[in-house]
């Protein structure tokens, strides 16, 4: 089996359990705001924030250099080297972490803080494994740890509320994540086996230098991008308050959750599969590889971004108890931006494969910059709901001049009749979707019958444009199989 095609079945493989993992976020999301009251989500959409934002700070740089070099390590000493330097470095960015949050916690007599904590230690085991996972072809055991996460997510809080509606308090979400995270971490460890292999005295002070010579540009880098992902969250929470963060962060939570999903299942099919002809082929071998990455990506990609902006009013209507759809825009205008967010993170795969990561650093500083001034003057303009568009315009930005700048490297390239396929194949979609939101029905029959519309009439339409027809015949011969 060819290289592309092994690409293609990998993204194949994840991409149905990703978007059924982004489904169980959604229901998380919509579960909270029908037991928790509005402070108590804020309260609780802050502290996952915050702990996804030091995740990219303080362990992003390690997470980054881990994955770029688990492969070869693995082959040369079953990563005994690198899962025990990775590991004690883990370790003492949890005690940072701790002491941090203990001094939070007693100057603000704010329990809150502890309880964040252990969501980092436990969000950072599961993802720096879970990437090892995916880099050394452990699809099977990444798919059914990141399922049991999420099920967990949903599950333990419902439990720990008993049932309860209108919950003053956010400890049973944050304690929630906290045990689905740490649950799959403990699995990811032992299917990498690594109570019998990770030991201190194979820490690597080699392996470190390597790490922090590739890894420490990306720490700017993740400074960069963290203020991409979440600055707008923190601007709104400050200049609107606690229930209209609550509104605009849950609703932000569908389109980032279910892009999230989409980017990360198309991207661990295609990532390993472009590394590995770059170790064997150089530009030559990999860059098809990209190529065609890419268009799979907007295979996909494109038509989620048309359906989540002709159905964002119903969808939010169902999914949040009344007074949440005030934020459906943010569904919306927040899928565009993953959108670019996505195609960024392709462009900058020609930085990452030559281990030149300070032009990540520059771009992503300058997006962060466009970031936090067009969403404090557009937040002023437009109300909350101006956050996200400030995030289109940054993310926007960020590809355009990742793209400009990576082409004197190479820069992946999607043929323009494809394009023009793919993108009126999306608009269709769209436009089958949205008419069903106009139907006198009530919110759940409209959406319902809004995607069951805007998906067949995006198949029929990619199928009969010829874009789609090798997809088309390997899901057909998949099913007959």
């Amino acid at each position: 089996m060819s290289s592309k095609n092994t690409m293609t079945r990998d993204a194949m493989l994840f991409l149905p359990a990703k978007v059924v993992e982004g489904l169980l976020i959604i229901a998380c999301s919509s579960l909270y705001t029908r037991i928790f009251l509005e402070p108590a989500v804020s309260a609780f959409n802050l502290t996952n924030t915050t702990v996804q934002l030091a995740y990219l700070i303080l362990a992003g740089w390690m997470a980054n250099a881990a994955t770029r070099y688990v492969g070869e390590q693995y082959q040369a000493d079953e990563g005994r080297g690198l899962f025990s330097t990775v590991s004690t470095i883990y370790i003492l960015l949890c005690l940072l972490m701790a002491a941090g949050c203990a001094v939070g916690a007693a100057v603000t007599h704010d329990p809150v803080y502890l309880g964040g904590a252990l969501m980092f230690c436990s969000y950072t085991a599961f993802q720096i494994l879970n990437a090892a996972l995916i880099q050394l072809g452990r699809v099977r055991a990444s798919i059914v740890l990141s399922l049991t996460s999420a099920v967990l997510k949903l599950a333990v809080a419902f439990a720990l509320v008993g049932g309860r509606s209108n919950f003053p308090s956010p400890a049973p979400a944050i304690a929630a994540n906290t045990i689905a995270d740490g649950i799959a971490a403990v699995g990811a460890a032992f299917a990498l086996s690594l109570p019998v292999i990770v030991r201190l005295r194979f820490f690597s002070k080699e392996l470190l230098r390597k790490f922090l010579h590739y890894g420490l540009p990306l720490m700017g880098v993740s400074i960069s991008v963290a203020l991409l992902n979440q600055i707008d969250k923190y601007l709104v929470v400050g200049f609107y308050g606690d229930v209209q963060y609550a509104y605009y962060s849950t609703n932000n939570s569908i389109a980032s959750g279910l892009f999230t999903m989409i980017s990360a299942g198309i991207m661990r099919g295609v990532y390993p599969a472009v590394l590995r002809g770059w170790r064997e082929g150089g530009q030559a071998e990999a860059k098809p590889l990209l190529d065609a990455g890419v268009r799979l990506y907007l295979l996909i990609a494109l038509p989620a971004v048309a359906g989540l902006w002709a159905v964002s009013y119903p969808m939010s209507r169902f999914l949040f108890k009344a007074g949440y759809d005030a934020g459906a825009p943010v569904i919306a205008y927040t899928a565009l931006a993953m959108l670019f967010m996505g195609l960024t993170e392709y462009a900058n795969k020609a930085y990452e494969l030559e281990q030149s990561t300070v032009q990540v650093l520059q771009n992503s500083a300058a997006a962060a910059v466009i970031k936090v001034l067009s969403s404090i003057v557009l937040l002023k303009a437009f109300g909350f709901t101006g956050g996200a568009l400030g995030s289109v315009v940054a993310f926007a930005s960020y590809f355009i001049i990742t793209a400009v700048r990576v082409r004197k490297r190479f820069l992946f390239h999607v043929p323009a009749i494809r394009l023009i396929r793919i993108l009126a194949s999306a608009m269709l979609c769209g436009a089958a979707a949205f008419g069903c939101t106009l139907l006198p029905l009530g919110n759940l029959a409209r959406l319902a019958l809004a995607v069951a519309a805007g998906a067949a009439v995006y198949a029929a339409a990619i199928i009969l444009s010829g874009e789609g027809k090798a997809e088309f015949q390997a899901i057909m011969s998949k099913i007959h199989r």
